[in-house]
C-alpha cells in the first residue's frame, strides 16, 4: 500500500502490492519478423541477459514485479530512470504516459473477471517502448494477451509485418477491448438489480447495490485517466516511437477509450439512480403499509369509542336495559364499517 512509501526518497524501488516473494518470475523474450518467430522463456534467478535482434521485433514480457532486484537489473540494463521504475512498482499508480529521451513509458490497469462472483481483478500493466524493444511489466503472468501471442506465433493479421509500436498499440487495444466486456457485465448486473428492486426489494439487494457502486467507482478511477493518456497519442514525440503508419489505429483506439469512458459514466449514474430507486420503492411500500394501517385505525376508532362508551360503569344508561340495545349497537358498528369502507372505495384509497 502507499503508506509503505511514506518517508522514502524519490526513486526508491518498493513494490506496494501483496508480497509474493516465493513465486518465481517468468520472463519471455519474443523476437519475430515476417519470416521468423522465436520465443525464449526463462525464470529470473540472479542474472539478466537479453540479446536483442536489431532486424526483428523484440518484446520482453516480465510476468511479475514483486522482485525489486529484477526491476533494478532491468533498469540498469536498459538505462531506465529510477522514477519510472518506482511508478511501475506502485500498483496504485494512476494511468499515465511519459515521454523520455530514449523511450516512452505507459502504465494502465488491466481488468478481468475474478474467481469470486461479481468481483473483478485489477492488475497494473506497464509498457516501456524503445526504438527497437518493448518491455511489458505485469503483476501476474496470467493476462488477456494470449490472443496477441497466438496471432504472432501463427503469423495471423498484421503483427508479424509491423514494428514494436504496432505491438504496443495491439496490447493496449486488447486491454481496452476487455473493458467493454466488464462494462457489459456491469450493465447486466444493473438490469438484474433494477428488476429485483422494482418487484420485490430486499435487504440483500441494498447490499448488492452498495457493492456494485464500489465496483463502478473503482472502474471509473481506472478508466478516466486514459482519456488524458490517449490525447497524447497525437504528439510527434509519441509517433516517433509508435510510428506514423499506425496513426489511424491510434485514433480508433482513442475513440474506443472515449466510448468506454462515456459508457462507464452512464453506468455510474445508473448506479446512483438504482440506489434512489431502491429507497423510493421501499418508501412506497412503507406508505402502502401505513395507508392500510390508517384505514384500519379509521374503521376501529369509532367502534372503540362505542365499545368504551357502553363499557362505562354508570348506573343509569337507558340503552343497557333496552331489549334491542345489543342488536342496535351491533348494527350501528356494522353500518360504520360498511360506510367507512364505501367512503374509502369512492375516494379510491382502497
Amino acid at each position: 500500500m502507499l503508506n509503505k512509501k511514506v518517508g522514502l526518497q524519490p526513486g526508491t524501488l518498493l513494490y506496494t502490492g501483496d508480497r509474493q516473494s516465493t513465486i518465481e518470475i517468468p520472463i519471455t523474450h519474443y523476437t519475430y519478423n515476417h519470416e521468423s518467430f522465436k520465443k525464449n522463456s526463462f525464470i529470473f534467478r540472479d542474472n539478466l541477459f537479453i540479446e536483442l535482434h536489431p532486424s526483428h521485433v523484440n518484446w520482453l514480457n516480465i510476468g511479475g514485479i514483486h522482485n525489486t532486484e529484477l526491476i533494478k537489473k532491468v533498469g540498469e540494463a536498459f538505462n531506465i530512470d529510477s522514477l519510472i521504475l518506482e511508478d511501475l512498482l506502485n500498483n496504485s499508480q494512476r494511468p499515465k504516459l511519459e515521454i523520455r529521451d530514449d523511450y516512452i513509458f505507459i502504465t494502465l490497469k488491466m481488468i478481468s473477471h475474478s474467481n469470486k462472483k461479481n468481483k473483478y481483478e485489477y492488475e497494473q500493466i506497464s509498457f516501456i517502448l524503445f526504438s527497437n524493444l518493448l518491455i511489458t511489466f505485469q503483476e501476474n503472468p496470467f493476462d488477456v494477451f494470449d490472443s496477441i501471442r497466438c496471432r504472432i506465433e501463427k503469423r495471423s493479421g498484421r503483427l508479424r509485418t509491423k514494428k514494436e509500436g504496432y505491438l504496443t498499440y495491439s496490447l493496449i487495444d486488447r486491454i481496452v477491448d476487455n473493458y467493454f466486456v466488464i462494462i457489459e457485465d456491469l450493465e447486466e448486473r444493473i438490469d438484474d438489480l433494477e428488476d429485483k428492486v422494482t418487484t420485490e426489494p430486499k435487504k440483500e439487494d441494498f447490499d448488492e447495490i452498495l457493492e456494485l457502486k464500489k465496483e463502478l467507482l473503482k472502474f471509473r478511477r481506472a478508466l478516466a485517466p486514459l482519456k488524458e493518456v490517449s490525447s497524447k497519442f497525437k504528439d510527434s514525440d509519441i509517433q516517433e516511437y509508435l510510428g506514423e503508419d499506425i496513426d489511424i489505429y491510434l485514433r480508433d483506439l482513442q475513440d474506443h477509450i472515449i466510448i468506454a469512458n462515456e459508457s462507464n459514466d452512464a453506468l455510474f449514474n445508473r448506479g446512483n439512480e438504482l440506489l434512489q430507486l431502491y429507497h423510493s420503492t421501499i418508501s412506497t411500500g412503507m406508505n402502502e403499509i401505513m395507508k392500510v394501517l390508517t384505514m384500519i385505525s379509521s374503521i376501529f376508532i369509532p367502534l372503540s369509542f362505542l365499545a368504551g362508551l357502553y363499557g362505562m360503569n354508570f348506573q343509569y344508561m337507558p340503552e343497557l336495559t333496552w331489549k334491542y340495545g345489543y342488536f342496535f349497537i351491533l348494527s350501528l358498528m356494522i353500518s360504520i364499517i360498511l360506510g367507512t369502507a364505501y367512503f374509502f372505495k369512492k375516494k379510491k384509497w382502497w
